[in-house]
């Protein structure tokens, strides 16, 4: 899974921070003592809803805070013993949620059995805050055979797969997949296309990780491009997609249906619109060259793509997910990555 290739190249430079869970002035924490938490999503009445990735073995989960903007929130874990898999504080296993209206949640899992990874990675669920779930498609299988037929698109990474990020939609949902680099549509009946392919960097490829749906209803899927910003500097892109004019059908149109939108990020892990619509998105560093540190969330006005301010003067430790709550407040998954078993956390954001 070329994600989490890349992302060794990361640990070393993570390993001369001091990864502490400590009191900032910038956030406040509303859950501690998470396992690579990951995506975040808010349901109807408030739920909100993390995946923690886990720690290896059967340690992922997927965990509700309710009253999370209160000083007494409550935490329970709906579903656990997901697969989680990795070393050296980076596990791939339950990563994006993204809530319906009728209260249940989708969630993907992480990389592809055809890839040797175990029952169901790769597969798109849908549960309901009692817990119970079922099995809606098999987007890593999906797509690491397309990648195969198109070996020539990437870094000679193909066939991969990593699906990472998900948007529940009437009728469907959407999913960024990491490893394959594609905007994925399936349909409330489990049938899967590709809408879209982003093209690679200058050095190494886009590896969408989010998608959030814009004012103006299309798609923006931010990118984590974690190579070419260690080497360049700031180079992730959020791409506007435009689900109408999609054609699965012809490749051209899946090669070209994605369109820059911001440019000159640091490496995106999370997005979300709040509901003025402006645009946020965590970001693993926001330093370089290095040391590659100040994890933060960068806020992008809708109308004026090129303002980019950071929410935390850098307080965040590898941010993940990021959620806007009932509230108004931002919500991030913090230390979602290279930090210990039970470090993890989820935060408010003193700046919005």
């Amino acid at each position: 899974m070329n994600a989490v290739r890349s992302l060794v190249a990361f640990v070393a430079a993570l390993a001369a921070l001091a990864i502490t869970a400590t009191a900032d002035p910038a956030y406040t924490v509303v859950a501690g003592g998470l396992s690579s938490p990951r995506g975040l999503t808010f349901a109807p009445g408030g739920r909100l809803y993390v995946a923690q990735a886990g720690s290896g073995g059967a340690t992922g989960k997927i965990t509700e805070i309710r009253n999370a903007w209160t000083s007494e929130p409550r935490v329970r874990d709906v579903i656990t013993g997901l697969p989680s898999e990795g070393a050296d504080g980076e596990f791939v296993g339950v990563d994006g949620l993204s809530a319906l209206g009728n209260g249940n949640i989708r969630a993907i899992m992480a990389g592809s059995e055809a890839a040797g990874g175990p029952p169901p990675f790769g597969h798109l669920l849908e549960f309901n805050p009692a817990g119970h779930w079922r099995d809606v498609a098999n987007v890593g299988n999906y797509n690491y055979a397309w990648t195969g037929e198109h070996l020539d698109l990437a870094y000679g990474d193909f066939p991969d797969s990593n699906p990472y990020g998900v948007l529940a939609v009437p009728g469907g949902s959407y999913v960024a997949d990491a490893g394959a680099n594609t905007l994925n549509f399936v349909a409330a009946n489990g049938r899967i296309s590709i809408l879209a392919y982003f093209p690679d960097n200058a050095i190494r490829d886009s590896t969408p990780t989010c998608i959030a749906r814009g004012p103006d209803g299309a798609l923006y899927v931010g990118t984590l491009a974690l190579v070419d910003s260690i080497v360049l500097g700031p180079s992730a892109i959020v791409y506007r997609v435009d689900p109408a004019a999609a054609n699965p059908d012809d490749f051209n149109t899946v090669l070209n249906l994605a369109t820059p939108w911001a440019t000159g990020l640091y490496p995106i892990n999370g997005c979300a619109f709040g509901p003025d619509g402006t645009f946020y998105a965590s970001q693993l560093f926001t330093q370089w060259p290095p040391p590659f540190s100040a994890g933060d969330v960068v806020k992008i006005p809708f109308a004026t793509p090129a303002v980019h301010t950071f929410l935390t003067g850098g307080a965040l430790t590898v941010p993940g997910g990021v959620a806007i709550g009932p509230d108004g407040a931002v919500y991030v998954s913090n230390f979602a990555a290279f930090a210990g078993p039970t470090d993890g956390q989820v935060v408010r954001l003193t700046n919005r």
